[in-house]
Parts: structure tokens; sequence; C-alpha cells
């Protein structure tokens, strides 16, 4: 958790990529930016060294019960990918791709979280199970229609 709060502090400069910092230091911060990134979508479980990947695969087996990930999650993630470079987010800045980056991850991602937490603990609290179907109804018609409002965020200008 410390290692995952000290590369957290040194995220922030990458919004600060187009207001005239010296290059020197975009670069600084563009590389805990990018370890966030790959670390995150990095699929070899020996690899040390790497929190953010330890973290997620911890969340990803708590968001689902079928030890899923959040799809949400991951394809807002990738876009963020683009965003940690300073030359490729001073053309993306104040466009499109910056909105449906932030909604896909810190939104719709967030949301799902939410719905799977109902979903999981009103059966447990309540004693009465929800019908399977409308979960399973709610879930694609709500993914669908997210990345049917969001993806092309990514796309237009």
């Amino acid at each position: 958790m410390m290692s995952i709060g000290f590369l957290s502090w040194m995220v922030w400069g990458h919004h600060m990529f187009v207001s005239g910092m010296n290059p020197f230091s975009s670069l600084l911060f563009s590389f805990p930016t990018l370890t966030i990134t790959i670390s995150r979508h990095d699929h070899d479980p020996d690899v040390a060294g790497q929190p953010l990947r330890r973290k997620y695969s911890n969340q990803r087996g708590f968001g689902s019960l079928r030890s899923g990930s959040s799809p949400c999650s991951c394809s807002g993630g990738v876009s963020g990918f683009f965003l940690a470079q300073p030359s490729i987010d001073i053309v993306l800045h104040a466009t499109y791709f910056v909105v449906g980056h932030f909604h896909m991850v810190m939104g719709v991602a967030s949301i799902f979280g939410v719905f799977a937490g109902t979903y999981f603990w009103f059966g447990k609290m309540t004693g009465r199970m929800m019908n399977e179907t409308l979960g399973q109804l709610h879930f694609w018609l709500t993914f669908i229609g997210t990345y049917c409002i969001f993806m092309p965020f990514h796309y237009s200008d």
C-alpha cells in the first residue's frame, strides 16, 4: 500500500504536461504514470516489484464472484497508457479522449463495483436472492450501454 501511495503521489504531474512545465520534469512524471499503467495490465504473476499488479489481481477476485475483472477499468486503463506520454498527452489534452478515459476508469468502474457488491450482499443481508436472469440482463444492458456511450469519446474530437 505504501508503494502504491508513493506512485500515486508521483503521478499528479501528468495532469500538468500542457502547462509549460520543463520537458525533463514531464519525463520524470511520465515514468510513474507508465509504471502504474503497465503494471495494471501485465499478466505475468511472477514479476516482482509491481505493487499495482498485485493489488489489481486482488481487486479482480473481489470484484467478481467468478474472479473476472472489471472490463471498464481495463479498457479505460489502456487509454491511460497514451495519456501517460507527454508528447501524446499534449495532442489529446482538452479532447473527448480524456473525457472518455476519465469516465471509463473513475465513473463506470466504480458503478460496476457498487452493482457487484449489491448483488453479492443483498442475499446475505436480506435472506432473499435476487433474480439471476434480471441481474444478467441488468449487467449486459449496462455494459453495452456504457461502451456505446463512452467508447466513441475516444475517437471523437
